[in-house]
């Protein structure tokens, strides 16, 4: 079994996410998850950190998405092996 580079690994999750939520249908779900998330809202909640704390992961899950759909795959260093 071939093992994959790093760079390959990351490449095919960076295409995976854009393949999956690109499009008319994706853009949907990516902007349904944003604000479910809390993704461009403010996650403090004054005299409850509880909640905050939870916010903040929820914002991190869209944060986390995001940062795989904006991938630049470009930037990847693909050496001979």
């Amino acid at each position: 079994m071939e093992t994959k580079s790093r760079e390959e690994v990351i490449l095919q999750r960076a295409m995976d996410f854009k393949n999956s939520l690109t499009g008319e249908h994706g853009a949907r779900v990516l902007d349904y998850i944003s604000k479910f998330c809390l993704e461009k809202s403010s996650t403090f909640i004054e005299d409850s950190e509880r909640k905050s704390a939870f916010n903040e992961g929820a914002r991190f899950v869209i944060i986390e998405i995001r940062r795989w759909v904006e991938y630049d795959t470009s930037k990847l260093n693909f050496e001979e092996q």
